[in-house]
């Protein structure tokens, strides 16, 4: 049976110290690399380069650290840990993840229009994200605040004591799109389990979160897949009864946004200088 090769993320920080001839675009997760090598390629005729992910910010910090090459690009995740390193070959996406751009009417409406059968212009009329983004805003004010807090500062203070999990929490009402109140509060209640914990997550999240816009576009994407494909199976059987088999799961369903997230204008804009880079580089190369 045939196999795909796959490096492992030390492999791949290898390959960008050996193999200088060729042109590399890092990002942090094996599963970014599809996400981000189909938005790209959209973009660029001709050009050849290679998506390789790092497994993390400190690999990328390290190499930038104590390389000069210019034979890369690196794309990291926005999410609560600030990138400090200042370096020309690094964008920073302006919202938690790319996970985030799924979150978006531009992309479920160039998605829906196969399930629903019908133009783009009529998809994006039919469609609307507006109660999702209000509804879930709400959801998560006291939420995002306490993460913000537990993740920047408190899990430095720990002091030997186990970190808490918390970003595979399931956050949903059952059968519903719309998060339970109880989740949130229970997963509240483990990382700031105090009155004085959560007086001192707000204050530390007015002082230093810094992310204009939607609140929800600062919030980790991936606790929220489950909730935006309830809703985008909810949304499409009002729009169209009879499109069964459509969104019926969260795997399928990011499968389908993973396949048009290229025509989410505020990814573009991100990835304009990485789309630049590329072309100068294959320019240079001939």
């Amino acid at each position: 049976m045939t196999t795909v090769r796959a490096f492992s993320a030390e492999e791949n920080m290898r390959r960008l110290k050996m193999q200088k001839r060729l042109t590399f675009v890092v990002v942090e997760g094996s599963d970014d690399v599809p996400l981000y090598e189909s938005c790209l390629m959209m973009e660029l005729k001709n050009v050849d380069f290679d998506v390789i992910y790092s497994g993390g910010k400190k690999p990328i910090q390290d190499f930038l650290a104590e390389h000069k090459s210019n034979n890369a690009m690196f794309i990291v995740d926005k999410d609560f840990d600030d990138f400090s390193t200042l370096d020309a070959r690094v964008v920073a996406l302006d919202r938690y993840s790319i996970e985030n751009y799924f979150i978006c009417e531009e992309v479920i409406s160039h998605s829906i229009k196969f399930a629903i059968s019908c133009r783009l212009q009529d998809a994006a009329e039919a469609f609307d994200l507006t109660e999702f983004v209000e509804k879930i805003t709400r959801s998560i004010e006291m939420l995002v605040k306490v993460l913000f807090y537990y993740q920047r500062h408190a899990v430095h203070q720990l002091d030997g004591k186990e970190k808490q999990s918390w970003s595979d929490v399931f956050l949903c009402e059952n059968n519903s799109w719309e998060l339970s109140s109880d989740q949130i509060l229970a997963l509240i209640s483990r990382l700031a389990p105090t009155p004085k914990d959560i007086v001192d997550a707000e204050e530390y999240f007015a002082e230093n979160f810094r992310h204009p816009g939607v609140l929800i576009n600062a919030f980790p994407g991936k606790m929220l897949k489950t909730s935006l494909q309830r809703y985008i199976r909810q949304q499409v059987m009002q729009i169209k009864p009879g499109a069964k088999g459509k969104y019926n799961n969260v795997e399928d369903t990011r499968a389908l946004l993973s396949s048009v997230l290229h025509h989410s204008s505020s990814l573009k804009n991100v990835l304009r200088s990485v789309v630049e880079f590329l072309s100068r580089r294959q320019l240079e190369n001939g």
